[in-house]
């Protein structure tokens, strides 16, 4: 299993910004070097589960970890569980002291595994952390951190931990990149992805090589949508359609169908750039066998946010072809993720849909003269 707390990334070309969703349950690693019998390890492993199906958008300088849990009564988590995030919140921050304090206590000499392990968790709870606060800083220190445990987790001696920690720096390195806006930072984190996965055994690590493939496909996606690349956006296909060899809806359903998202993202960045009625035309089924696994019933917020895809989607598609009957389905879509936005604390994405319902609007009206 992939040993991090980070969510992953669900592009979302309908409305725009970059919305995570840590859905995995890829936090028990973070456990294994804590004494069983410490009142710490039951309330890490509670704050693992906590933070569990949380979604955010990856923006700068956000509330602390704490303020960001505490503010959290959405269309994703139930008012109940409030109080238990922010109770996890002060674990993540609590659990950096004591890493710190087990690293000192350790030498590379004495126990170089045990010390590799205990830097990269320090590197695990500190990019959470910035993920969600949206601190560079503390995803820079994260980096450190997985640089300090690559130091002691070598190619040669630990192969497939060397690859884990070397995905998760690609995670930190990755978010930086979209807060700062850097494509030198994505470029190293493509780097990075592809040196994880090139070690990842896909035949014992079947999870950890698909789940780097798709973050592999992600900042390929990033990259072609920023420097308008069609060849760059073709490599993401490529990457997302290995990945769902592995990624299939019977193994993981939620990892499957933000796969499904993300490959039909790329299918409608490539078919924007490229003024491609195929490219459009494949992402929209795409799109619709994700909304069969993401109902509104189970992640709401998540659903909105693929919806407002396949709402973009179909108006890119009247807009290349015509189809009078397609942008007013757009509208009609934006229009029902207005009436869901209204009245919520989600003003940003209020703001776009009206905006995108607006542009479909006026398509109608064109394509009706």
């Amino acid at each position: 299993m992939p040993q991090h707390l980070f969510a992953e990334t669900l592009l979302t070309p309908g409305l725009g910004g970059c919305f995570l969703w840590r859905f995995q349950n890829h936090g028990r690693g973070l456990l294994d070097v804590v004494d069983r019998e410490s009142p710490v390890y039951g309330a890490l492993s509670q704050a693992i589960n906590r933070f569990e199906n949380t979604v955010f958008e990856l923006a700068l300088n956000k509330p602390s970890l704490i303020e960001w849990a505490n503010s959290q009564e959405d269309l994703q988590d139930a008012a109940d569980r409030r109080e238990l995030r922010l109770g996890g919140a002060h674990v993540f921050q609590q659990s950096i002291e004591l890493f710190q304090g087990m690293q000192m206590m350790i030498t590379r000499e004495e126990d170089p595994v045990r010390l590799s392990a205990i830097h990269h968790n320090i590197g695990d709870v500190m990019g959470f952390i910035g993920q969600r606060s949206g601190s560079v800083h503390f995803l820079e220190q994260a980096s450190l951190s997985y640089e300090q445990s690559l130091e002691l987790r070598t190619q040669d001696k630990m192969p497939l931990e060397w690859a884990q920690t070397t995905y998760n720096l690609g995670l930190v390195i990755q978010a930086i990149g979209i807060l700062e806006d850097d494509n030198r930072m994505l470029k190293q984190a493509h780097q990075t992805f592809t040196q994880a996965a090139t070690q990842l055994p896909r035949a014992t690590a079947a999870e950890d090589w698909s789940g780097a493939l798709c973050s592999l496909g992600t900042v390929l996606y990033q990259l072609g949508v920023q420097r308008r690349g069609a060849r760059t956006l073709e490599q993401s296909l490529v990457a997302y359609r290995n990945a769902l060899g592995e990624r299939t809806q019977e193994k993981n359903r939620f990892a499957w169908a933000i796969t499904q998202n993300n490959l039909a993202a790329a299918m409608q960045g490539l078919g924007e750039h490229e003024e491609d009625i195929g490219s459009l035309e494949a992402s929209i089924p795409a799109y619709e066998a994700a909304l069969k696994v993401l109902t509104a019933d189970t992640v709401p917020l998540v659903w909105a946010m693929v919806t407002a895809n396949r709402a973009s989607a179909l108006y890119a598609l009247a807009a290349e072809s015509d189809y009078l009957d397609m942008a007013e389905t757009a509208v009609s879509e934006f229009d029902r993720l207005s009436e869901l936005f209204n009245g919520t604390e989600y003003i940003d994405y209020q703001t776009k849909v009206a905006e995108r319902k607006q542009q479909a609007t006026e398509l109608v009206a064109s394509l009706q003269v």
